[in-house]
């Protein structure tokens, strides 16, 4: 059963895939789709490459995972933390 009370069964499935197959979703309304990973920002984004001591990734990695954050989350924190205009 789905989250949406909607029951599963082989025939529900095998049909969702013709559907999905042919492109044929009849008056399903599925949103606004968009491809590739959400904005962190309002503006342009671009990566940012450094050189750390292996044991200071250890570090940071289990210390995001502690927290819930991914790496990259962590560092972004980190970053507006150390700026003035940030704060």
């Amino acid at each position: 059963m789905s989250k949406s009370g909607q029951i599963v069964t082989d025939d529900f499935l095998d049909e969702l895939t013709e559907r999905h197959t042919s492109g044929d979703w009849g008056k399903a309304k599925l949103g606004n789709v968009v491809i590739g990973r959400p904005s962190i920002a309002n503006e342009e984004v671009k990566p940012v490459v450094l050189r750390l001591p292996v044991s200071t990734i250890a570090a940071i990695d289990a210390y995001s995972a502690e927290i819930g954050e991914t790496r990259s989350q962590f560092l972004r924190n980190a970053v507006d933390l150390a700026l003035p205009s940030k704060r």
